[in-house]
């Protein structure tokens, strides 16, 4: 599509988020009497065009002592799929399946109270006690061991988190030793005592959760905060030198101390750490006022958040001379806003945030993974929270599991979003985006894997009522065939899925266009969709 066919519209020439440069291009409102079909979106695809290797830990996932995500979650001795540990073998095979490359526990909330030692020995003699970051009973009978055993099973790596609420650096330096030392020392002799000879090696270590939040068991000021995981950071270094530790970042952006508390707390710890943590949890209600299309945008606010958590920690860096550059850990994020129960009842496993998903919600996620993909340069690790039951992908009954309908574009980032991140030139249509600016209908983000001669595109339509076109055009390359084409759409962006039709949302076969080094995709509305070629 030349420039000339296109003067009457605005659009973008830029990065594939969509996300306009209007100084770049002339501000002429679309023609809407016209459709929009018409005027395909350009894709400009250069092989030589890519910025970073992505890591693994993208794409993780996060398990809290909270609610059924660990009890009647992964863990039910009585389940007729319990296997010889009372782990929920039905559940292992879809998470090992889906081959989640790390999982955050255990927790969350939970952590800032959790006394680990009480989920450690014999089981008859663990404590029963009153879990207070959600009033529930925690019965111990999953604990730190039970967790890496699990992980051993499902082949994911454990990202453990401390407790610097109710907690010292003097425990969590305990709990590493407990975890990773082979010495013959107090810690690593008590788990010797508990039948694990060999250490796990535990590499990744989150120093707190979301200190900076009046609902925090132990909550503190950024500065106290700082000397604290400082500390802890200090200690575990040199208990073992191997591992990569995590400061609490602003628990949101709402928050009145965000960016702030980052700035202090990193003035206190940034030599110690090597990452800060960023959670987001997207709303539609109090975000966008039930605005689906503007719900839709909602990604490129994580986009956003990113980018000034990084300036703050790029600029501590700069104020002390460092010559250290803090990565990121998105470790929690989601869509939640409607199943906002917070009490348990102080019963053991109660029925908490057992958020039910829809299209809409599984098309923004699906907005969140291309985020993430586009900033792999700098965000490591990151953890859709969680991963069964509670504000989670996987949902279980007596007689079995179900998915919903966020877990297609997960599962799509896991087996597709391997090698590079690829730097796309992305000419599209805009909307108004209200405090996001002009936003282009259409998200793109790709990666590009030498190893298996494949390139993958993950396409977000946030045309809520047209199709879309996408032409692809190849600088030095031509595919071959087209491998998989996938699409998740619907009529109804309010529809889910449940243990009575677990399939009401599920993806498509998306028509692929032929290979050649020019290519047309045609992309049905409010659609996420998946094209992989070989190249």
């Amino acid at each position: 599509m030349q420039r000339a066919d296109v003067s009457r519209r605005q659009f973008l020439s830029g990065v594939s988020s969509g996300l306009a440069l209007a100084a770049l291009t002339p501000a002429v409102r679309p023609d809407e009497s016209q459709t929009r079909t018409k005027m395909p979106a350009r894709l400009i695809i250069d092989s030589e065009r890519r910025h970073t290797k992505i890591d693994r830990r993208l794409f993780g996932s996060f398990l809290e002592h909270m609610g059924r995500a660990v009890y009647d979650g992964i863990f039910d001795p009585e389940s007729p799929f319990a296997d010889e540990d009372g782990i929920r073998s039905d559940v292992l095979e879809e998470i090992r399946d889906l081959e989640v490359p790390i999982i955050r526990y255990p927790g969350g909330n939970f952590v800032s109270g959790y006394n680990w030692l009480d989920g450690v020995g014999p089981l008859e003699e663990r404590p029963r006690v009153l879990e207070r970051a959600w009033n529930s009973l925690e019965t111990n009978q999953f604990g730190t061991n039970e967790f890496m055993r699990w992980c051993r099973k499902v082949r994911t790596e454990p990202l453990m988190a401390v407790n610097l609420g109710t907690g010292t650096p003097e425990t969590a330096t305990a709990l590493l030793e407990y975890c990773n030392l082979d010495s013959r020392t107090k810690w690593a002799d008590l788990r010797r005592e508990h039948g694990y000879e060999k250490p796990y090696g535990v590499k990744s270590w989150c120093l707190g959760n979301e200190m900076d939040g009046p609902w925090q068991i132990g909550h503190m000021t950024a500065r106290e905060y700082g000397m604290k995981a400082a500390d802890a950071a200090r200690q575990m270094r040199r208990t073992d030198r191997s591992i990569q530790l995590i400061a609490c970042g602003s628990s949101n952006t709402t928050i009145p101390t965000y960016l702030k508390w980052d700035q202090e707390m990193l003035e206190e710890c940034y030599h110690e750490v090597d990452a800060i943590s960023l959670h987001r949890y997207f709303n539609n209600t109090d975000d966008t006022g039930g605005d689906s299309q503007q719900y839709l945008a909602m990604n490129l606010s994580m986009e956003k958040q990113i980018r000034e958590v990084a300036s703050v920690a790029d600029y501590v860096r700069g104020r002390l001379r460092s010559r250290k550059k803090l990565w990121l850990s998105f470790d929690e994020w989601n869509v939640w806003y409607r199943a906002r129960e917070f009490d348990g009842g102080q019963k053991v496993a109660p029925h908490l945030l057992e958020e039910v998903y829809n299209l809409e919600d599984a098309l923004l996620v699906g907005g969140a993974i291309n985020t993430l993909i586009r900033s792999a340069d700098r965000v490591k690790v990151g953890c859709l929270a969680q991963i069964v039951n509670v504000i989670a992908p996987i949902m279980t009954h007596d007689e079995g599991l179900w998915r919903q309908t966020i877990y297609y574009p997960y599962a799509w980032a896991l087996k597709y979003a391997r090698g590079q991140v690829m730097d796309l030139g992305l000419r599209v249509e805009t909307f108004d985006g209200a405090d996001l600016g002009p936003v282009g209908y259409l998200d793109v983000a790709s990666t590009i894997d030498e190893t298996r001669s494949r390139l993958c595109l993950f396409i977000l339509n946030r045309d809520l009522e047209h199709d879309r076109q996408l032409e692809l055009v190849w600088r030095d390359l031509e595919p071959q065939a087209i491998t998989t084409s996938l699409t998740l759409t619907g009529a109804d962006l309010k529809a889910t899925n449940t243990r009575e039709d677990p399939d009401n949302v599920s993806p498509h076969v998306l028509d692929p266009p032929s290979p050649g080094t020019k290519m047309t995709i045609d992309l049905p509305a409010q659609s996420y969709s998946i094209l992989e070629m070989k190249i």
